[in-house]
């Protein structure tokens, strides 16, 4: 009965090991190769001590977590540079080659949010900015963060911030002229 135990554990081990092995084939096949050649115990725990120097794993984790910055600016600059096109989930996908499935959860990884609400706030910025520093109309700012209409970009603006796109430029410039014309007071002495 003991040993059928032993046997278990140890069957048990080395299924555990041979799956560390595998994932290790994957982000660091060196040291997978040297862990599976290792031919008496003492040789696979001196493997073992130099691996769990994680300073040798450092640099492909660092590697991937580069290509996942790359992505992020890739997509990022995609979306700013056709939001005026009013992008979809299904044109990303298209221009990154990937299914819509696929690269929404793409997205929610690399971008840290949805889609749907990491472009809500790209165009919810833009257009504030643009209300606040340009004469342009609400109708050029609609169409300038994708909205084919001026209706729907204030119903979504409204949403998005409380006020409507007019009452917006007008609060903060009210709060501007405000700030201007009011007279500095000299700080008590």
């Amino acid at each position: 009965m003991v040993i059928m135990e032993r046997q278990k554990r140890a069957g048990a081990r080395f299924d555990q090991l041979q799956t560390l092995i595998a994932q290790l084939r994957h982000h660091a096949p060196r040291w997978a190769d040297r862990l599976s050649s290792a031919t008496t115990d003492r040789e696979f725990l001196d493997v073992l001590c130099k691996l769990f120097d994680l300073s040798s794993v450092d640099r492909p984790l660092r590697e991937e977590a580069q290509a996942s910055n790359d992505l992020a600016t890739r997509i990022a600059t995609f979306l700013s540079s056709s939001l005026h096109q009013g992008p979809t989930l299904k044109t990303l996908a298209e221009w990154l080659g990937y299914s819509e499935k696929y690269c929404s959860e793409l997205f929610r990884s690399v971008m840290g949010e949805p889609f749907s609400r990491y472009l809500a706030r790209l165009r919810t910025d833009i257009a504030s900015d643009l209300l606040l520093t340009t004469d342009k109309s609400i109708g050029d700012i609609a169409a300038t963060v994708g909205f084919s209409d001026q209706f729907s970009f204030s119903h979504f603006f409204k949403r998005a911030t409380g006020l409507s796109p007019r009452a917006f430029r007008m609060a903060r410039t009210r709060r501007y002229a405000t700030a201007v014309t009011r007279p500095r007071q000299e700080p008590p002495r």
